[in-house]
């Protein structure tokens, strides 16, 4: 796959996981950020839907962070004829500890 912007809001990036086989795969691909957070990728992987990725970024960034997120890839369109099927991505957010309340959650992310 050629990795060349198709939006201006495009991405180089890395994704691993494992594919609809159970088998761990990493590829190297786009990401383009669209309106509404709307998020997508192409891979040769073959993944179902609900499937949990990784997306790491290859271009650095000024404060450096470049760790690895987590994603479920929510819809998963037919193969092009380059073999590559585009998948739409929705961020994973950690779920809360059940021991902390709603309002030690909200102080928390005001003081993030």
């Amino acid at each position: 796959m050629v990795l060349t912007p198709d939006h201006p809001n495009s991405y180089r990036v890395e994704v691993s996981g494992w594919d609809a086989s159970e088998n761990f795969f990493v590829e190297k691909t786009m990401l383009n950020w669209g309106r509404d957070e709307k998020k997508e990728i192409q891979l040769r992987s073959s993944l179902r839907e609900g499937s949990v990725v990784f997306v790491r970024l290859l271009q650095p960034l000024a404060s450096g962070n470049n760790f690895p997120v987590a994603y479920q890839a929510l819809r998963i369109g037919p193969r092009n004829a380059e073999g590559h099927s585009r998948i739409h991505l929705l961020q994973l957010r950690p779920r809360p500890s059940y021991r902390q309340s709603p309002e030690a959650l909200a102080e928390n992310s005001r003081l993030a």
